[in-house]
């Protein structure tokens, strides 16, 4: 039967092992679980339920370990959803403290016990560093179900390792089916603070696309018992504060550094951007460049006519292609590109690798119409120029060539009193025919 669900996130100490591979969620050391205060976090809970008796409880780790929820916490939890007629209980644990004795624990609720098999295959989940085998998984799945419990498992689609996704992917729904009432395929995506960001920034792993994801599971889709997750959370590429680098210079490095090459990939494969009007926009020194003085004009222009969502902000720089709304993001916050020091070959490769990042993101991203302020002898406007041609697609810079003559030997053009009359009233004209 299904209910209304209510999700309680919480964070109460760490994960009992915190190696997999894969996951950033584990690593994560929450609030210090003392009884007292879950309680006071509990009863915050509970407060605010709403006739829904389902209930979901996530952490990073394992509900069953009583270093990360005690057991005295767990059976007030258990009682108070009892008290305010909680139907259904789903928390998540690892086999190993999934017990005969934790499980008695949930009498008086029907329950659900989730658990991260992952996939069934010994030598990949060594090789994932999961801490446990396959046959702990059938173990405990036996005892959750033995106590009339439900058994939820989680499958990752694209593990590393694997030589044949599709095979192994078969085998391990064929093996959750048997031992469980429900299985989930999770995509996989990186997590920021775990071994698998590393190989994601090296090159060796790369996550499903929306569409790849959706075509590898496809045989599933409505099937009984089987769910489709293909995010399982907001995935932004979110660098740890360790692994960032000092970005400062002009090069061939500072131009295709592997921390702008896998934002550049997640804007074509994962970003959904809004569509409409994009407007491309120079870099700036200053970062994030909405500080700038040339952005500030620009922004206030927008916003004057009323096209702040209808018109979308991206910027060109070394760094790649920038969405205003990812502007003060690592790296894009943190380069420093002095054209001053740069030679002609480095013009050319800037042009070159600058045309393709643009030839791509547009093709993935159908806007309606493509604009820029850009000046005409730029290399980032010559690399937007070349992809719209190879694409066939009409760019209109709103920088008349008649007013970039006049102010081009200015120290800053594009901040000019002219520069931005062009902007306002171009904007003001491309947004009304759309």
């Amino acid at each position: 039967m299904t209910y209304p669900v209510k999700s309680l996130f919480l964070s109460s100490g760490a994960c009992a092992w915190g190696k997999c591979l894969f996951c950033g969620y584990g690593r994560i050391h929450g609030k210090n679980p003392t009884v007292e205060r879950l309680k006071r976090e509990f009863d915050s809970f509970f407060s605010m339920l709403n006739g829904e008796k389902w209930v979901k409880v996530f952490i990073s780790g394992s509900w069953l370990d009583d270093k990360q929820i005690p057991e005295e916490a767990r059976r007030y939890f258990i009682s108070m959803c009892m008290k305010n007629g909680v139907k259904k209980l789903t928390v998540e644990s690892r086999p190993e403290f999934i017990t005969n004795e934790r499980l008695n624990e949930f009498r008086g609720v029907d329950f659900e016990i989730a658990i991260g098999l992952e996939i069934a295959n010994d030598k990949i989940l060594e090789r994932i560093d999961k801490g446990f085998a396959v046959a702990d998984f059938e173990s405990a799945a036996r005892k959750v179900q033995a106590a009339g419990g439900l058994v939820r498992t989680y499958l990752l689609v694209n593990l590393p390792f694997i030589r044949d996704m599709e095979t192994e992917l078969d085998k391990s729904v064929d093996y959750a089916l048997r031992y469980s009432d429900s299985v989930v395929l999770i995509n996989l995506l990186p997590h920021s603070n775990c071994p698998l960001f590393d190989m994601w920034l090296r090159g060796e792993w790369n996550f499903l696309s929306r569409e790849e994801f959706s075509r590898v599971v496809e045989k599933w889709k409505g099937k009984p018992r089987i769910e489709l997750d293909i995010e399982t959370f907001r995935f932004i590429p979110k660098f740890p504060g360790e692994i960032r680098e000092n970005l400062t210079g002009v090069g061939e490095n500072f131009l295709t550094h592997p921390h702008f090459e896998v934002w550049q990939d997640y804007l074509v494969r994962w970003y959904n951007p809004q569509k409409g009007i994009v407007l491309f926009l120079p870099c700036s020194h200053k970062k994030p460049y909405s500080e700038s003085e040339t952005h500030q004009g620009i922004i206030a222009r927008v916003d004057k006519l009323g096209l702040r969502g209808r018109i979308h902000e991206v910027m060109l720089s070394n760094a790649g292609i920038v969405p205003r709304e990812f502007e003060n993001f690592y790296p894009f916050n943190a380069y420093d590109w002095d054209e001053l020091q740069e030679t002609e070959e480095i013009k050319r490769r800037y042009i070159e690798v600058t045309s393709r990042r643009i030839e791509n993101y547009l093709k993935t991203h159908g806007y309606e119409k493509v604009l820029c302020f850009l000046r005409y002898d730029s290399e980032s406007y010559r690399a937007l120029e070349m992809a719209c041609n190879s694409l066939r697609i009409k760019l209109i810079n709103l920088l008349s060539k008649k007013t970039y003559n006049k102010i081009k030997d200015k120290k800053r053009p594009l901040q000019s009193v002219e520069a931005l009359s062009d902007l306002e009233m171009g904007l003001k004209n491309e947004a009304m025919q759309v």
